[in-house]
């Protein structure tokens, strides 16, 4: 359980670093939807470095069954800490100042999250690939 809390701590690290950077410096700039996919082509990369990093600590070989703990620990981490934060934002009232973001925009989150899920299936098997 531990790889997956690391590995979803890790996730939302990076979101959270890089969603302040996408709503202050790009979206102003560039649009939301612009905005959206340069933050998610770099939290794509992101997060590949962070399921590699978790998944190179565990020893092979990496049964599905642990990966599948990690992926799915890691994705209620990131879920549960988003919307710890998007609660505590507006409560705050520092949520008021922000324009919604569009449909089109908020959709680009459904893949990374996906992304999320099959690293560790993708980093447990070349990790064993490596080993063996």
């Amino acid at each position: 359980m531990t790889p997956g809390l690391t590995y979803g701590g890790l996730a939302f690290l990076a979101g959270a670093v890089l969603g302040p950077l996408r709503e202050l410096i790009l979206a102003p700039r560039i649009g939301g939807l612009p905005a959206a996919l340069a933050e998610a082509a770099a939290m794509a990369a992101l997060l590949w470095l962070a399921a590699r990093h978790v998944m190179a600590r565990l020893v092979p070989p990496i049964p599905k069954r642990v990966r599948a703990t990690v992926a799915g620990v890691a994705l209620l981490v990131v879920i549960a800490l988003d919307v710890l934060l998007r609660l505590a934002l507006q409560a705050s009232g520092l949520a008021e100042g922000r324009a919604p973001r569009s449909p089109a925009e908020q959709a680009v989150m459904l893949p990374l999250l996906a992304w999320l899920v099959v690293l560790p299936f993708i980093m447990g098997r070349c990790h064993a690939d490596a080993v063996s």
